[in-house]
């Protein structure tokens, strides 16, 4: 694994797994545009790439897959997120440029979901395989009983992140709480909500989401190991995100037994797909969200529920589905002819 740091470089070896932790560079010699880790990290990689021949290397930022293919090395390049021409344009720099040119260079593209393979194609031109993530059903393990009891709202996402919609979520509860006023939400992501009280924003009055606040309990993320207690402990598990390209955290919230609400944009709903596991609403609309909660929570007391959403997440799971499918992208990729090239131009505006 070449990983980067902001610390001193290091290899270390655990578990048969060797990590090369290389220090990231903003700069170039010669150039004067600073660039952001990512933009840079082939640059950074490509020492490591060239002293050692893989079968494959699967890269994770466009700059890896580049650099990965001029050192003759073939090369899975997976598209992190749900690529739009705006996401770009706040990154700022050379961003695009670097996703079309690595799109362009990978010997094989894979993406989280078809909302993101469809979006890749749009901005360049090539139609990613789909290998969504998985969950380890052997972790996240099912509570096959009815959430019966006080509501409780699992927001497992960044607060600080305005994509993942914290400011909707609090919206949304303020509401509720008025049908049902022992709810309480449930902040189990890293990142400061505060931002979402402090003026007016898009979803209404920072006032409600401040009302929101006195039914809020901040968790923070905690130890990787306790989230399937806390999706066990939910009632539902909500992430009302734009732009999101899969939704692993409600995956992983079905696996546990716990329904779901999510936003119908990107990849969330290819996840929530079927009303017996939760619901989906449009992105933002703060009354749609608080009554999705309202019916979820209802359909969580049901004894048939858990077991429908542990039934649904079986077709992520890491060991007999998504696992086989990476090991098929890599033999298939291992295999193929497909020439090395970094297009000349953007195909997008």
């Amino acid at each position: 694994m070449i990983t980067g740091t902001y610390d001193h470089p290091s290899v270390t070896d655990e578990v048969g797994v060797t990590t090369h932790r290389l220090r990231h560079r903003t700069r170039i010699p010669g150039v004067k545009h600073p660039f952001r880790p990512a933009d840079t990290f082939g640059v950074v990689a490509m020492q490591a790439l060239a002293a050692k021949r893989f079968d494959v290397v699967h890269a994770l930022t466009p700059t890896a897959a580049i650099g990965a293919r001029l050192t003759g090395q073939r090369v899975v390049y997976t598209v992190l997120g749900h690529p739009t021409v705006e996401q770009f344009k706040q990154r700022g720099g050379l961003s695009l440029q670097y996703f079309v040119r690595g799109v362009g260079a990978a010997t094989t593209v894979t993406a989280l979901s078809q909302s993101a393979a469809h979006a890749t194609r749009h901005l360049t031109g090539r139609l990613p395989e789909i290998v969504a993530p998985g969950v380890r059903l052997d972790q996240f393990t099912p509570d096959l009983r009815p959430r019966v009891g006080p509501p409780r709202i699992l927001f497992p996402a960044d607060a600080a992140d305005a994509r993942k919609g914290v400011d909707v979520t609090l919206a949304a509860v303020a509401r509720l709480i008025d049908r049902r006023p022992d709810a309480r939400l449930i902040l189990a992501g890293p990142g400061d909500p505060s931002w979402a009280t402090k003026g007016d924003g898009p979803h209404g009055p920072r006032a409600v989401a401040t009302l929101a606040l006195g039914a809020t309990d901040v968790l923070g993320v905690g130890e990787l190991g306790e989230m399937p207690r806390r999706y066990r402990d939910a009632t539902v598990t909500v992430l009302p995100s734009l732009h999101e390209a899969f939704g692993l955290v409600l995956a992983e919230s079905m696996a546990c037994g716990t329904p779901v609400v999510g936003s119908a944009a990107g990849g969330i709903a290819e996840v929530v797909d079927r009303p017996e596991v939760g619901a989906t609403v449009p992105y933002g609309d703060v009354a749609a969200l608080a009554s999705a909660l309202d019916h979820v929570i209802d359909l969580a007391a049901s004894p048939a529920t858990p077991a429908h959403c542990a039934r649904h997440a079986r077709r992520w799971d890491w060991k007999e589905v998504i696992g086989p499918a990476h090991e098929n992208v890599y033999e298939a990729t291992t295999a193929s002819r497909r020439s090395f090239r970094i297009p000349a131009h953007d195909t997008c505006n």
